[in-house]
C-alpha cells in the first residue's frame, strides 16, 4: 500500500511539474506571423459555397531566434533561419510596427479609408508581450526588404522545435477564423459564392490555326 501511496505522489509531482512549466512556456513572450493559402471548400446551404483558410508558413521570433514552419499538404517542415544580426532586426522592426496597433483600429482604418481586400485571407500576426495577447492583420509586403536579405534555413525534427509553437499554431489558428467567420470580415461580401454562377472560360488556343 506504501509503494502505491509512493508512486502516485511522484505522478501527481511530475504531473505538477509538467503542468506549471507549460504553463510557463505559454506566457512566455514572441512575435509571429502567418501567412494563409486556400483551403478546402465549403457547403453553407442554399446553394451557396466558401473556402475555408489554411495556414502554410508560420515565422516567429523566440529567444532571440527566428523559427519557421512550412505546412505543403498537411506535412510540416520545420526549421529555424540562421542570420545576421542585421537581417535578423529588419524583420523584428518590420513586425514592431504591428505592435502598435491592434485588428479594431485596422479594421476602422480600412472602413475610413475604403480600403478594398483581396479575394484571398490575409496573413496575421500575433504578439504575446508583458502577458498582452495582440491579433490582426499582416500584409506580406511588409517584409518584402527582409526576404531579400540572405539566410540559412536549418532542418529540424518535431521533438528540437520549441514546444511554443503548439500554443502559437492552436492561437493564431483560433484567432483567425474567429475574424474569418465574424460580421468585420472586411471583404466579407466576396467569401461566399454560387457554383453555378462561376463563369465558364473558353480556351482561346483550342480553335486558332496552327
Amino acid at each position: 500500500m506504501k509503494i502505491i501511496l509512493a508512486s502516485l505522489t511522484l505522478i501527481l509531482v511530475f504531473v505538477s511539474c509538467n503542468s506549471e512549466r507549460e504553463t510557463k512556456m505559454i506566457n512566455e513572450d514572441f512575435q509571429a506571423i502567418g501567412f494563409v493559402g486556400k483551403g478546402n471548400e465549403i457547403s453553407v446551404g442554399n446553394g451557396l459555397f466558401m473556402h475555408s483558410f489554411k495556414f502554410q508558413l508560420i515565422l516567429f521570433v523566440y529567444h532571440d531566434t527566428i523559427f519557421q514552419i512550412e505546412i505543403n499538404n498537411d506535412k510540416p517542415t520545420y526549421s529555424y533561419l540562421k542570420c545576421s544580426k542585421e537581417t535578423k532586426g529588419t524583420l523584428i522592426t518590420a513586425l514592431d510596427r504591428y505592435n502598435q496597433t491592434s485588428l479594431k483600429e485596422q479594421l476602422i482604418d480600412i472602413k475610413k479609408n475604403n480600403l478594398l481586400g483581396s479575394c484571398a485571407p490575409d496573413g496575421y500576426f500575433l504578439f504575446k508581450k508583458n502577458a498582452k495577447l495582440n491579433f490582426g492583420l499582416f500584409a506580406y509586403e511588409s517584409i518584402n526588404d527582409w526576404i531579400r536579405k540572405d539566410k540559412r534555413q536549418i532542418k529540424l525534427t518535431d521533438r528540437e522545435f520549441p514546444k511554443i509553437y503548439e500554443s502559437i499554431f492552436h492561437t493564431l489558428n483560433s484567432k483567425g477564423w474567429d475574424y474569418f467567420m465574424s460580421d468585420d470580415y472586411h471583404y466579407k461580401k466576396l467569401r461566399f459564392y454560387y457554383k453555378d454562377t462561376v463563369p465558364y472560360v473558353v480556351n482561346p488556343l483550342k480553335n486558332s490555326v496552327r
